[in-house]
């Protein structure tokens, strides 16, 4: 009994689940509107597809083999993807990756001289012009903006006042950069 629930229930949920597996459209048409009868036509032509026997019934081994149909198409998929990422790699065709092709294809990125970052985050951060940072100059614009955020002054910032819009800005007493980049 509770195994002809499970099914009965598995097949109402199916043609959404299957309607939706199914369907890979672009986004764009996506948002079009479908009219009962187009979405009737598309339900009736996804069952015919689960409908293996074609005998008006879907049953359990029928999805499983639908399942596998599509596990299997997203395989190749994938695999065609990787094996294409591969033959990138390999510029010579031997069928291996040499860590010079893979260097090649693949460099890393080169560190930068952060000296211009420097200059701009003593200037944001160092309120009087020492030329260092203390640690009441690190936290004073990240707690000014809490402050201002803290709408009922409480102490807490709610998940409203997180999410409200940032009031109008007039000229900043306090620089607002919360964080030294690098």
């Amino acid at each position: 009994m509770l195994l002809r629930l499970a099914t009965a229930a598995l097949i109402t949920a199916m043609p959404a689940a299957a309607f939706a597996q199914t369907t890979d459209k672009p986004p764009a048409e996506e948002a079009k509107p479908i009219s009962r009868t187009e979405l009737s036509d598309e339900l009736n032509a996804d069952f015919a597809d689960l409908d293996a026997d074609k005998d008006g019934k879907v049953t359990g081994e029928e999805i499983k083999a639908r399942l596998l149909r599509k596990a299997e198409a997203d395989l190749a998929v994938l695999k065609k993807a990787r094996d294409d990422a591969f033959a990138k790699l390999d510029t010579n065709g031997d069928g291996s990756v040499s860590r010079a092709e893979f260097d090649d294809k693949a460099p890393l990125p080169t560190v930068k001289d952060p000296a211009d970052k420097v200059a701009s985050n003593l200037d944001r951060f160092d309120s009087d012009k020492d030329g260092t940072i203390t640690q009441d100059e690190f936290r004073a614009p990240t707690l000014a903006n809490f402050d201002k955020m803290d709408s009922n002054k409480d102490g807490t910032l709610s998940a409203a006042e997180r999410k409200a819009p940032a009031p109008a800005r007039k000229k900043p007493a306090v620089k607002t950069t919360p964080a030294i980049t690098r």
